[in-house]
């Protein structure tokens, strides 16, 4: 799918026109007409504004070109599907119902052993997941069986940062990050000290572990789940 037509039907599925989106932008409209012809490209600035517009990172607009091939610096094919899919998806949601929608990682949680390590939500998602009472959640997958039988294996978390980890509501579950891990565990105060919290599992074959808060890079409290998702 080339840029031009991105463009063109990101803004057709918001009802706007050529002159609309060029207002919102700030990029003239000539240049938008001459990108949805695929005459041209959007300059850095020009991208930028656009992908503010739709609510996307201007690194997903470098991953297509006007004429329809779909290339990057390093020539990496399977690097420019993923990256480019998810744009595909965004721009086909109207603007009334693209804030009902929440991104999809394709990461896995681990509920059980240690894993990797999740540092943010600033890559580009897998896609996109019609999800309307979890506004500004994320989506991803379970791993492990910690939280067995609450929380299945490959179960689909809907999950909310947190910025400010000072403040716990503890017996809640969290995907808890710190350096080298991503844990999906209950959080409880610690019995003795106040600078450290207590992970429990669901399972009760997995022992408590005790970890310094300054330790937690990350925190998301989980707003749901769905287990009919798990394989």
């Amino acid at each position: 799918m080339s840029l031009a037509h991105l463009i063109k039907q990101g803004r057709k599925n918001r009802g706007w026109t050529q002159q609309q989106l060029a207002d919102a932008s700030g990029v003239k409209r000539e240049i938008i007409a001459k990108v949805e012809t695929g005459k041209s490209g959007f300059g850095a600035d020009n991208q930028k504004a656009i992908a503010d517009v739709f609510g996307i990172s201007p690194v997903m607009l470098e991953f297509v070109k006007s004429d329809s091939q779909i290339i990057t610096k390093d020539k990496q094919s399977s690097e420019v599907a993923k990256n480019v899919k998810p744009l595909v998806y965004f721009s086909q949601l109207p603007e009334k119902d693209a804030d009902l929608y929440i991104p999809y990682y394709d990461v896995e949680i681990t509920a059980g052993r240690i894993e990797l390590y999740f540092d943010d939500v600033d890559e580009i998602p897998e896609g996109y997941i019609y999800a309307p009472q979890y506004r500004d959640c994320i989506a991803c997958n379970v791993k492990g069986d910690s939280m067995y039988d609450r929380i299945f294996p490959g179960s689909r978390l809907y999950v909310y940062h947190l910025p400010n980890k000072k403040y716990i509501d503890f017996g809640q579950i969290y995907l808890v990050v710190l350096d080298g891990y991503r844990l999906l565990k209950y959080v409880h105060p610690h019995p003795s000290d106040e600078t450290k919290i207590v992970l429990s599992s669901y399972n009760k074959h997995y022992s408590d572990w005790s970890v310094d808060r300054v330790d937690i890079l990350n925190l998301f409290l989980v707003k749901g789940y769905e287990n009919q998702n798990a394989i």
